[in-house]
C-alpha cells in the first residue's frame, strides 16, 4: 500500500481498494453534489475503513468554501429551552452526516453578532440561530447585515423564534399550545382562572397568554387584565407572583404559569402560606420539564410540551435544504396529571325499569 510519508492513507489508497477512480471515491467521501451509486458508494465506504482513510476537513473548506457543519447559536445553555432545541439540532445534523458546532452567548445577545461575524471566517454550510426574546434581526441592524453576509457568502441561516425578513424563521407554536390548554381545563370543569405571565418582552409568553385567552373564550370564559399577575419566568418569579396572589385575597379554581419553573416557584409559596395544592386551588404550568425541584413527581403536574426537539431538527433540515420554505411541526402536547383534578360533576346514575 502507498502511503503518505507519515503512514497516513491516501484518497488514492481508497480508490486502489475499492476498485473505483480517485475521483469517484472523492466524490463519495467528500460529499460531491454529483450523485454515485449506491454500489460504488458502499465500495468507497467500506474500502475507506479497511484502509483507514479519514477526509481532511481543512482541505474540503478549501475546494469548497465551507466545511460540512452546522452552527448553532443560541443563548445560555444552561436554559432548557436551549439545551431541547440543541438536542434536536445535533441528532439532525448527525443524521445527515454533518458536525455541529454549538456556540453559546452565555445570556449576553451582545455576543450574537460577534459570534456570527467570526463565522463567516470559518465558514460551516449552515446557521441555526435559536432565540427567545424580542429583539430578533431586524432589516437594516448590524446583526442582520451579519446574518445576510453569512448566507452569500457560506450558506443558509434558520432563525428559531421571531421571524425576520429574509432569514427563514422556526417559530415555537406556543399561541397553540395555550388554547389546547385552555380547551383541556375547560374540559375539566374549571371556569375560574388566573395567569402567572412570565417576561413580557419574550414572544413565547405572550403567545401563550393570547392563545390562552382565545381558547377560553371558545368556551365562552373572559380573562380580565386584572387576573394576570405579571413576574418573571423562574421559581423566584413564581414566589412573587404567588405572594401577589395571595396579598389579593384572590379565590382563582385554577392557576395556570406560563412557565413550569413558575408553577413550581408558586407552588412552594402556597404550600408555605397552608394552601393545599389542589385542594385549595389546582395549579398548571408550561413546558413539560423532566423534574420536578420540590420533590413532586414531574408527572404529576399539568403542563404543556412544546416541541423544541423539533424544532432544532426542522431548523438544521430547513438550514440544510436551499428550497425549504415551509417549516411544519408537531402540535403541542397537553399533559394533564394530579395538579388539575376533574372537576366536572359525577353522571348521575340511570334508573333501572
Amino acid at each position: 500500500m502507498s502511503n503518505e510519508p507519515n503512514g497516513t492513507p491516501r484518497l488514492a489508497d481508497v480508490a486502489r481498494a475499492a476498485g473505483v477512480s480517485q475521483s469517484t471515491a472523492s466524490r463519495v467521501l467528500n460529499g460531491s453534489a454529483r450523485q454515485v451509486a449506491d454500489e460504488y458508494r458502499v465500495r468507497v465506504l467500506a474500502a475507506a475503513e479497511q484502509v483507514g482513510y479519514t477526509t481532511n476537513l481543512a482541505a474540503q473548506a478549501m475546494a469548497r468554501g465551507h466545511y460540512p457543519a452546522v452552527a448553532l447559536v443560541v443563548g445560555d445553555i444552561r436554559d432548557q429551552f436551549f439545551a431541547r432545541i440543541a438536542f434536536g439540532a445535533m441528532r439532525e445534523a448527525s443524521r445527515r452526516g454533518y458536525i455541529l458546532n454549538l456556540l453559546s452567548t452565555e445570556g449576553d445577545e451582545s455576543r450574537e453578532r460577534d459570534l456570527v461575524q467570526d463565522l463567516r471566517r470559518q465558514r460551516p454550510e449552515a446557521l441555526v440561530l435559536a432565540r427567545k426574546r424580542d429583539t430578533t434581526a431586524r432589516a437594516g441592524s448590524r446583526l442582520m447585515e451579519q446574518l445576510i453576509g453569512f448566507q452569500r457568502e457560506s450558506g443558509r441561516v434558520v432563525i428559531v423564534g421571531e421571524p425576520s425578513e429574509p432569514v427563514l424563521a422556526v417559530r415555537p407554536p406556543d399561541f397553540d399550545g395555550g388554547k389546547a390548554l385552555a380547551g383541556a381545563l375547560l374540559e375539566l370543569g374549571y371556569r375560574d382562572f388566573v395567569v402567572f405571565l412570565g417576561d413580557n418582552s419574550i414572544p413565547s409568553e405572550r403567545d401563550r397568554l393570547d392563545g390562552f385567552r382565545v381558547g377560553l373564550s371558545t368556551g365562552g370564559v373572559a380573562l380580565p387584565d386584572s387576573h394576570v399577575y405579571l413576574t418573571s419566568p423562574s421559581a423566584a418569579g413564581g414566589i412573587a407572583a404567588a405572594t401577589d396572589y395571595l396579598a389579593d385575597r384572590s379565590k382563582a379554581e385554577v392557576i395556570v404559569c406560563t412557565e413550569d419553573d413558575i408553577a413550581w416557584g408558586a407552588i412552594q409559596r402556597l404550600r408555605g402560606s397552608g394552601l393545599e395544592i389542589p385542594g385549595d386551588v389546582a395549579i398548571a404550568g408550561y413546558g413539560r420539564r423532566r423534574s420536578s425541584p420540590l420533590g413532586d413527581d414531574a408527572d404529576w403536574l399539568t403542563t404543556v410540551r412544546s416541541p423544541l426537539e423539533e424544532m432544532g431538527a426542522v431548523a438544521v433540515s430547513a438550514a440544510l435544504d436551499p428550497l425549504a420554505s415551509d417549516v411544519p411541526l408537531p402540535a403541542p402536547e397537553v399533559h394533564l396529571g394530579g395538579s388539575t383534578p376533574d372537576r366536572t360533576p359525577p353522571r348521575a346514575s340511570r334508573r333501572k325499569r
